[in-house]
C-alpha cells in the first residue's frame, strides 16, 4: 500500500464522536468487529479526510515497557513490532483514561497512527484485546474509506482487502469503482459474492452503475462480499 506519511487528524475526542460525523457506515456492523477485533494483526487505511490520510492500525502483546519513543508489539502472526507513540499520547487502559507508564509487558495494545507520525492515542487491555473507538471504525470503513489491506489470523491467515468507490460499471461478475481519490479498479466478484444493497440482502444483479460500493476480498481471491447503497 502507499506511504503518505500525512498529519493525523481525528481521534480528538476518541471516546465521544459518533459515526454519523462520517457519514453512515457502508461496512456492517458485524464486519467491521471482525475485520477490526481481536483476531486483527495490522491494517492500512487510505482514507480521505481533509486531504488523503494513510491511517495504519497494529494490535499486539507488548513486550516491554515505554521507552525511546516506541511501544514493542509481538503480533498474532509472531512479528515483532515496534510503533513509534508520542510521549503525550492519550492512552485508555481498559476503557479508562491511563498513562504510558501504567502500561506494562503483557498487555494488549491497539494504536493507531497517520503515515510515519508517531501514534498519538493508545488503547490497552491489562486481560483482553482492547476495542478501538467508534470515531476510530466509524472513519476506517466509513464513506471517507478509498481502500485498506487488513491482516487477520483465525484458523488461518488472511490479507482482506476492501475498495470503496462510485460504480462506474457492472460487468459479467466484475465492478469497475471509481474510489474518492479519482483512482478507477476493476474488481473481479465470486459468482458466490453476498451482496447487501442499502441494508438489505440482495443479488448482484440488482447492482446499478452510480452506487456507492464497498468489495471485500481475500488477497487475489475475487470479492465474495459486496456492500452497496443507492438506487
Amino acid at each position: 500500500m502507499a506511504r503518505r506519511g500525512l498529519k493525523i487528524a481525528v481521534l480528538a475526542c476518541v471516546a465521544a464522536v459518533a459515526a454519523p460525523a462520517f457519514g453512515a457506515r457502508p461496512v456492517p456492523t458485524s464486519v467491521s468487529s471482525y475485520l477490526l477485533g481481536a483476531k486483527m494483526i495490522r491494517g492500512e487505511f487510505v482514507v480521505k479526510a481533509n486531504g488523503l490520510h494513510d491511517y495504519r492500525l497494529d494490535r499486539g502483546k507488548l513486550l516491554r515497557r515505554y521507552a525511546a519513543g516506541s511501544l514493542n508489539l509481538l503480533q498474532r502472526d509472531g512479528t515483532k513490532t515496534p510503533v513509534k507513540v508520542a510521549s503525550s499520547a492519550r492512552v485508555f487502559l481498559n476503557g479508562a483514561p491511563s498513562t504510558l507508564r501504567r502500561l506494562r509487558a503483557g498487555m494488549q495494545i491497539a494504536v493507531a497512527h497517520d503515515g510515519d507520525l508517531p501514534a498519538d492515542t493508545v488503547f490497552a487491555g491489562s486481560k483482553h484485546a482492547p476495542k478501538w473507538a467508534q470515531s476510530m471504525v466509524a472513519l476506517m470503513l466509513g464513506n471517507r474509506l478509498v481502500r485498506g489491506e487488513i491482516a487477520l489470523k483465525d484458523t488461518v491467515l488472511h490479507d482482506y482487502r476492501l475498495d470503496h468507490g462510485r460504480i462506474k460499471d457492472v460487468g459479467v461478475f466484475t465492478l469497475l469503482l471509481r474510489e474518492p481519490d479519482g483512482s478507477e479498479v476493476t474488481i473481479s466478484i465470486s459468482p458466490n459474492v453476498r451482496v447487501r444493497l442499502n441494508g438489505k440482502n440482495a443479488s448482484f444483479f440488482q447492482l446499478r452503475t452510480g452506487m456507492m460500493a464497498t468489495t471485500l476480498r481475500d488477497g487475489d481471491k475475487p470479492a465474495d462480499q459486496v456492500f452497496a447503497t443507492g438506487r
